[in-house]
């Protein structure tokens, strides 16, 4: 109970981190440069060029329509979180705006940092699996009526279509340009920020000395090993295979450690985009795709 009541306090923390932090980037950066980021803030920023209403209530109004189909299709529970998202980021873009600065200086740093800090939140509401509502819920859903389209194309052609629309209603090309680059830096943004917490390395290390190595490195390094046995087709002789997934910040100590036990051993890395398990759990995507804005 208590493990439920702290992964909830963690869970709200990041999603009012998530939103406070995109709502800096559409605030500070992008609205005042009239950038369409992608996603329903990016439609209702141009929407707000003729409708009198403010940006953050019109995302809200924008995400609606999204939010009552998640629930007759996806159901409550990934439908009452994006609900909570999204009411926060439109709460947070109308209590900051009176008292953030605009950029305006120089709209392509705007595009880029707006970008940085949308994916910053993104990628922190990601970490749980949560969502804004916005277009990435809405290529999960229509991922459901197009089942040979992947969410990543349905994406894109979302945010596309965002973005286009924007450059026709501003009737500005270089609002098209730096919404392109605020998109792609948001993307970008985001993988950076979740590989951050979530890649790690795979260290195979075939050796003569398994268990030594292996009793060594689960006491100093605290990593699990799996170990194997297998043949030296060259030599013929038989060797120990250890397997380690390590965070990219231990794998050199993981790497000495071994040297010292087997100056002969023989190793080679891999990169995992991502690990689900004991050590590596924190990142627990839910199906949404990786753009929210």
């Amino acid at each position: 109970m208590k493990e439920k009541i702290k992964n909830t306090i963690i869970e709200l923390f990041l999603i009012l981190a998530g939103c406070a932090l995109t709502a800096c980037g559409l605030v500070m950066f992008t609205i005042p440069n009239m950038i369409a980021p992608g996603g329903t803030s990016g439609l209702a920023t141009a929407l707000a060029e003729f409708i009198p209403i403010s940006v953050g209530l019109l995302t809200w109004l924008c995400n609606v329509p999204i939010l009552i189909a998640s629930v007759i299709v996806l159901g409550k529970q990934v439908t009452v979180k994006a609900l909570l998202a999204s009411t926060a980021l439109s709460v947070l873009m109308e209590v900051m705006d009176p008292f953030l600065p605009k950029f305006t200086d120089n709209p392509l740093c705007a595009a880029v940092l707006g970008g940085i800090l949308i994916g910053a939140g993104v990628g922190t509401l990601f970490l749980k699996g949560n969502s804004m509502g916005s277009t990435d819920l809405l290529s999960v859903l229509l991922g459901r009526l197009f089942p040979n389209l992947s969410s990543g194309n349905i994406l894109m052609v979302c945010d596309g279509a965002v973005v286009i629309i924007a450059a026709i209603i501003f009737k500005d090309l270089n609002t098209f340009l730096y919404s392109i680059i605020t998109v792609a830096v948001a993307s970008k943004a985001v993988d950076v920020f979740l590989d951050g917490f979530n890649s790690a390395r795979v260290i195979f290390i075939i050796t003569d000395k398994g268990k030594e190595i292996c009793d060594r490195l689960n006491l100093l390094t605290r990593n699990g090993c799996t170990l194997m046995n297998g043949l030296g087709t060259y030599t013929g002789k038989e060797k120990n295979i250890i397997m380690t997934v390590v965070r990219p910040n231990t794998c050199v100590q993981t790497l000495e450690t071994a040297k010292k036990i087997d100056r002969k051993m023989f190793a080679f890395i891999c990169s995992a985009a991502e690990v689900h398990g004991k050590g590596f759990s924190f990142y627990n995507a839910e199906g949404m795709s990786s753009d929210n804005r």
